[in-house]
């Protein structure tokens, strides 16, 4: 798998879960358990606002081959990811949040992985004379 093709799957994943929270949608509530309440549209637009700042990044640095210039990037969705794994985690675990957490969860478990496996790849040596 190459980096692109993770940035970009990545990407709308995270657009779809950021439409979701703009609208308010109530699958997206549902399934971080937040109940509605005037107050919480309010904080589900902001979630949205900051996930679709994530999917837009991802979006646009996809076309950088360059993988150490990528490492910043993909060090930060490792971080995000891993992060939003274990809240979502607990979350459920808490009792929050339908059945639906758990493809969250295991989303998230599964990006983390994978841009760790791109943070820890071997790179090319440049070969000097």
């Amino acid at each position: 798998m190459k980096v692109k093709h993770a940035l970009i799957f990545d990407a709308v994943v995270l657009l779809a879960v950021a439409v979701g929270c703009f609208f308010n949608m109530e699958w997206v509530r549902q399934m971080f358990g937040i109940g509605f309440a005037p107050d919480n549209i309010y904080l589900s637009q902001l979630l949205g606002a900051a996930v679709f700042g994530l999917a837009l990044q991802n979006w646009l640095v996809r076309s950088v081959e360059n993988l150490e210039k990528l490492r910043i990037i993909i060090l930060a969705n490792f971080i995000g990811h891993g992060g939003a794994a274990i809240g979502l985690l607990a979350n459920k675990l808490s009792g929050r949040g339908d059945t639906t957490a758990w493809l969250a969860i295991g989303y998230t478990i599964v990006a983390t992985l994978v841009f760790g496996y791109f943070l820890d790849r071997p790179q090319l040596k440049a070969k000097h004379a």
